[in-house]
């Protein structure tokens, strides 16, 4: 009878270890959990935050479409729909969460990232093809280009179009990609507190 007593105390001894055991090993795997969540979130923002730079730039040279024979209407123009972009962009990364919140608000905020991305581009593809159409016609009704520096003007904006569209949709691919890691990273989180 002593014999069966010692076991069981020396099972329940070991018990209580390896409860400690693996209560330690959730609190590191969930602070390591956090951590690369807090990074990846970091840097869907810096990749977010790229659109604004570009606002800013197309801002700037605006004025330099009068050089080319534009009038102030395209300038005009340009500075809008480049203050909606930086407005919209500002508004869209409001949703990348901060790990001070819940994993329910996170991953909730992460949808509506998401959400806005799908419904930009519902504004986003006419405003760029009117803008265009804007540019091109205020162009050559002004005629003060000859023709060879029309054809150069068209090719160049052709390629740059072309290019910008690229890039613009690798950005948004990336950014998607980012917030799916996070969702992925938030269902890990919620996993380990179950």
């Amino acid at each position: 009878m002593e014999t069966t007593d010692k076991t069981i105390l020396e099972m329940q001894e070991q018990m209580k270890e390896l409860r400690e055991k693996l209560e330690s090993q959730k609190i590191v795997n969930d602070s390591l959990l956090r951590k690369s969540f807090r990074q990846n979130a970091s840097r869907l923002k810096s990749k977010a935050n790229i659109p604004l730079i570009f606002g800013v730039a197309a801002i700037l040279l605006a004025p330099s479409y009068l050089n080319i024979g534009a009038s102030w209407i395209s300038v005009v123009v340009t500075w809008v729909l480049m203050l909606i972009c930086i407005v919209a962009t500002i508004i869209c990364n409001r949703h990348i969460p901060q790990m001070d919140r819940d994993l329910v608000t996170a991953a909730e905020e992460l949808t509506k990232f998401k959400k806005f991305h799908a419904e930009w581009l519902k504004f986003a593809i006419p405003a760029i093809i009117i803008w265009l159409g804007i540019l091109i016609w205020d162009i050559l009704r002004g005629e003060q280009m000859s023709q060879a520096e029309s054809i150069g003007f068209f090719a160049g904006l052709a390629v740059g179009a072309t290019l910008g569209l690229i890039i613009g949709l690798k950005m948004r691919r990336d950014q998607l990609d980012a917030a799916d890691d996070l969702l992925d990273q938030i269902e890990d989180l919620r996993a380990e507190k179950q």
